[in-house]
């Protein structure tokens, strides 16, 4: 496996894996810009984990490791903000499984702070959104409008940003684990059903199974269009099998079928492995080849991986992916009901009555 230059960054997805026959790079000019770029992109305290081996190997230093502990600090101060959080949400009387990064985190990275990055996400279920609220509005939260967004349908799994007045936690609740069509097999219940409790800083909190985990990363990335946004979920999923001997990938794959989502699930696994994860580590049943008719976007979106996402996509080829990657015809016709109901009727995404900050997100 040998590296090219994409698009003028490096492309280092082989750096990850770092088989037997991954060539490493004579010059470190154009793998010192390219890891940068990824440190804007995941973190540079994710990114120096990730390329931990890399750097062992090479002997010589690939990311500022000035760069990386101050970014530590800042990861360290968000996650005891969102421990706190969790902590009281979980010593309620309300039923809550935290999901998304910092599940992720706690779940199956050697250390939390790795993965710790934007919201805290919770699961509730829908009975107990008015609670929750009535809860969090207590210590200081309210919800932040965004500006009406005329082309992609607001969620219909979560709400806006639930922000605390001093900027100090941003919460997102989700009364689903992911938008349609997730949560056709993907259940709350069956997520609250197969959480487990991790420590979380001295407290006990519920996250998602790692079947169910894996799942998530699969239908966020395919909301993601496979793209920009998409990035953190793919090196959550690889650093999920790689960190889990005894995975059963048969309910991963029946939860796909039950809930229509298969042909994202198998263009999700084919990009781990175009990118280099080992193919044994996959059933070959998510990696039977794509119909020609998927073939060019996915070609598309391993280039863009591999180059580290240059430029905006456009907005009609990534239409397009999502009839062709993302997902099935019924579920794209689906959504694209709920992108015509948007532009007709634009909602906030925040529970009627609900408090809001002046500020927008």
């Amino acid at each position: 496996m040998s590296f090219g230059l994409k698009e003028k960054l490096l492309n280092l997805w082989p750096l990850f894996s770092l088989t037997e026959d991954t060539t490493l790079p004579n010059k470190l000019e154009g793998l010192v810009d390219a890891v940068d770029e990824l440190a804007n992109l995941i973190s540079p305290t994710l990114a120096a984990y990730i390329l931990e081996e890399a750097q062992i190997k090479l002997d010589q230093p690939i990311l500022d490791p000035r760069r990386v502990a101050e970014n530590r600090l800042l990861a360290k101060f968000s996650l005891s903000q969102q421990r706190h959080w969790a902590k009281i949400l979980s010593e309620s009387d309300i039923d809550v499984v935290f999901l998304k990064g910092f599940a992720n985190g706690h779940s199956f990275y050697p250390d939390p702070i790795l993965r710790q990055q934007g919201d805290l996400d919770c699961l509730i279920r829908s009975r107990d959104l008015q609670p929750t609220i009535d809860l969090l509005v207590g210590h200081g939260f309210e919800f932040r409008a965004g500006p009406l967004n005329r082309w992609g349908a607001i969620s219909d799994a979560s709400f806006m940003p639930f922000v605390r007045h001093d900027g100090s936690c941003d919460l997102d609740i989700h009364v689903h684990p992911d938008c349609y069509p997730a949560y056709c097999s993907l259940t709350t219940e069956r997520v609250f059903a197969a959480a487990r409790l991790v420590d979380a800083g001295g407290s006990a909190v519920r996250v998602p199974s790692r079947e169910h985990a894996l799942l998530l990363c699969v239908t966020n990335a395919a909301k993601d269009k496979f793209d920009l946004f998409s990035i953190r979920k793919v090196i959550d999923a690889m650093v999920l099998i790689r960190a889990t001997t005894n995975l059963d990938w048969q309910k991963v794959i029946d939860l796909a079928v039950e809930g229509n989502f298969l042909v994202p699930t198998r263009a999700f696994f084919s990009l781990l492995v175009a990118l280099g994860f080992p193919r044994s580590s996959i059933p070959e049943t998510l990696l039977i080849p794509l119909s020609r008719w998927h073939h060019k976007s996915f070609l598309t979106v391993v280039r863009r991986f591999q180059a580290l996402f240059p430029g905006d996509p456009y907005m009609l080829p990534i239409l397009w992916r999502e009839w062709a990657l993302c997902a099935e015809p019924a579920v794209a016709l689906h959504n694209l009901r709920l992108r015509a109901q948007e532009i007709l009727r634009p909602r906030t995404g925040i529970p009627e009555g609900a408090p809001r900050s002046a500020k927008q997100s």
